[in-house]
């Protein structure tokens, strides 16, 4: 696990795959940011705090609107990618 956020940050990179699940790819750290941004500003200022799966959830609602923004939105191929991040069930 690299020891500074920049170093994390620079060896993000994915090999292979399509230009769009790259794209995608991309965008996976600033929604885990924005979550964990929103999520420390929420328990700090405002006394409330939402479990591990309503976080986890709130990423992913994050990084599907941010594609939606930047006019990636075919939802089928984006739950197809996120499928794809799961390990496989034995």
């Amino acid at each position: 696990m690299p020891e500074h956020t920049s170093d994390l940050l620079s060896c993000w990179i994915r090999r292979g795959g399509s230009k769009r699940q790259k794209t995608w790819w991309n965008l996976i750290p600033h929604c885990i940011w924005l979550t964990v941004w929103k999520e420390r500003n929420s328990r700090n200022f405002e006394d409330i705090s939402n479990s591990i799966h309503k976080v986890k959830w709130n990423c992913i609602v994050s990084l599907y609107f941010l594609c939606k923004e930047i006019g990636l939105e075919d939802s089928d191929q984006l739950l197809e990618f996120l499928g794809s991040l799961s390990p496989p069930y034995p």
